[in-house]
Parts: C-alpha cells; structure tokens; sequence
C-alpha cells in the first residue's frame, strides 16, 4: 500500500491532504506568478536586480 492510500484511509491524513495540496498548489502558483510578473514588467530574474537597478 503506498503512502498516499494510507493517508487517505485515515481520516485525519484526508483532512491534512485537503489543506496541504492546496495550499502547495497556491503557493506555487505564487511563486511563478510572481517570477513571471518580474520578468514582464521589468525584464529581471530576481527582485535583487530589480532593487540594484533602480539605485544606480
């Protein structure tokens, strides 16, 4: 039996799958969007270059 079924068989680990991948699933989202928004609007990779750009 794999993990993911053990979990699901209890009812505390369905509970804690119900608010876990969601939430893994936000926050990824997130992440992405929040890279790709950096990308788009000020051509960077990262908020540092963004930060270090402006100051110069």
């Amino acid at each position: 039996m794999t993990p993911l079924q053990m979990f699901g068989i209890n009812p505390l680990g369905s509970v804690i799958l119900a608010l876990v991948v969601p939430l893994v699933i936000v926050v990824l989202g997130t992440y992405v969007g929040a890279l790709m928004a950096l990308q788009s609007f000020f051509g960077e990779s990262s908020w540092q270059e963004v930060t270090t750009g402006e100051e110069e």
